[in-house]
């Protein structure tokens, strides 16, 4: 099964989980969390190829933005989740993981909650190749006329814990912070070498033309920690 096919089941269980909630209770809570995360991992083989054609390597603690929305039943202890989270420090690469979460409060009280659970979604990695290219590469741009990419895909699953604190409360409005650690494992497929049909679809419009015989698959996994702030609505 493709990694959008497992993406699919997991959302499907989520709503579904969401609609059984909901149905015993219409009273819930939203969630909306910006913020910033950190990821100790290390592809040290793409790295290698990247400072051996004189790119920027990139970060053995690469941060990135994250955005979320969660909803949660007010007689619950379920938190569901979505998150989008894309990389911020490196200039050529362009990565982001789209995420379903699921879980459940440790502790739930007023102003102070602990969930334990986890998330699973999609991981992808870009690099752009607007640098040196070995000479296989070069024959590959010269023959379609665009600047190259490599792009990988994968499975992403992210086991860990969330904590939130609220001190301030404005009517159904609570504002607090948001921290999490959670131990994240990428399933990546094998770098292909493509190119972008046009400039305004980066994400919808590659095309691969091979699998270049100096990449490998490689999955990476590490610890990730982060917070940012936290908006609490309490629609009940």
């Amino acid at each position: 099964m493709k990694v959008s096919g497992f993406l699919v089941i997991g959302l499907l269980f989520f709503s579904g989980s969401a609609c059984s909630q909901t149905r015993a209770d219409s009273s819930f809570s939203m969630f909306f969390n910006p913020g910033i995360s950190f990821t100790r991992t290390n592809d040290e083989h793409i790295n290698h190829w990247l400072a051996k054609y004189g790119y920027p390597a990139i970060p053995r603690v690469p941060s990135n933005y994250n955005f979320e929305v969660a909803a949660m039943p007010a007689y619950s202890r379920l938190l569901l989740s979505l998150r989008l989270s894309t990389i911020n420090s490196v200039n050529n690469l362009s990565s982001f993981n789209i995420m379903g979460g699921l879980y459940t409060a440790l502790i739930k009280k007023k102003s102070f909650l602990l969930f334990a659970g986890g998330a699973t979604g999609l991981h992808r990695d870009i690099i752009t190749l607007n640098g040196n290219l070995p000479p296989e590469y070069q024959q590959l741009a010269t023959r379609v006329h665009s600047q190259l990419a490599l792009r990988r895909a994968g499975l992403r699953l992210e086991p860990g814990v969330k904590v939130f604190w609220y001190p301030v409360q404005v009517g159904i409005l609570q504002i607090g912070v948001s921290g999490g650690l959670t131990y994240g494992l990428d399933f990546n497929s094998h770098w292909k070498l493509g190119y972008y049909s046009n400039n305004h679809g980066r994400y919808g419009h590659f095309k691969g033309i091979s699998r270049p015989s100096d990449q490998v698959k490689v999955s990476d996994h590490g610890l990730t920690y982060g917070g940012g702030l936290s908006f609490r609505f309490r629609l009940h």
